[in-house]
């Protein structure tokens, strides 16, 4: 219960935080009602604020008014754990894109997002970005039935990736015939704008791969798995991307 009432702060904090910078001016009364918090509490938030170092000046004479001092940044940024990886996933890409306007500040990037890791799972960041691959964009026939994928099943799909879970899905193939899977989704393949999943399939006891936007439901599993050689499944992916 604790661990939920600090969460709810912190998220509370990073919005006052946000509407803060975002406005020049604005009083006490207008940001709580705006958060839905009472006023108590907002000047609680804006304490606390404050003895963590954000410099919050005061105008008395406008009822109140505060705004952030204007030599402040952006500060620490608090992300949660699918929030991390997603965030990890647009590094690799980038990276692998090789685009020099995306790369000048990446590699201090890499490196703070990763610190937000314990210690324990450094190797599994590293492991993960390997188990990223960059193709070709995809065809104009794959662009043409590309359906964005749901923010449920992608979450999801981004969890047992990156705890490497099993998940159940049920996936509808180009016919439109749905069948039900329990993968291992062991690679991640990138086609702009289509996500494949390369993955060790139980059901045809064989590596297969699938598009993210054609699963239609996914269920996480507490089984693990380890990761295979991935020449194997890159060269099964490469084969079979662009027919899907």
């Amino acid at each position: 219960m604790a661990r939920t009432a600090d969460g709810t702060r912190l998220n509370r904090l990073e919005e006052l935080k946000g509407l803060l910078r975002e406005r020049e001016h604005a009083t006490a009364a207008e940001l709580a009602a705006e958060m839905g918090v009472s006023l108590r509490t907002l000047n609680r938030d804006i304490a606390l604020l404050r003895q963590n170092g954000l410099p919050i000046d005061a105008d008395r004479g406008r009822g109140g008014g505060m705004q952030l001092h204007r030599s402040w940044s952006l500060g620490r940024l608090h992300l949660d754990h699918l929030e991390t990886i997603d965030l990890l996933l647009s590094i690799t890409i980038a990276e692998k894109v090789g685009s020099p306007l995306l790369l000048q500040h990446l590699t201090s990037i890499k490196r703070k997002v990763s610190a937000t890791f314990a210690e324990g799972y450094q190797g599994r960041i590293r492991d993960l970005r390997r188990r990223i691959i960059v193709g070709a964009p995809a065809t104009l026939n794959v662009v043409n039935s590309y359906v964005p994928p749901s923010r449920a099943n992608l979450a999801l799909i981004s969890q047992a990736f990156f705890e490497q879970r099993q998940v159940i899905i049920d996936y509808e193939a180009g016919d439109g015939v749905v069948t039900s899977r329990r993968i291992e989704p062991q690679f991640l393949y990138f086609n702009a704008p289509v996500w494949y999943l390369i993955t060790w399939d139980h059901l045809r006891d064989d590596i297969r791969t699938f598009r993210v936007d054609r699963i239609r439901s996914a269920e996480l599993q507490q089984t693990t798995f380890r990761i295979g050689d991935p020449k194997i499944y890159i060269a099964a992916a490469d084969r079979s991307a662009s027919l899907l």
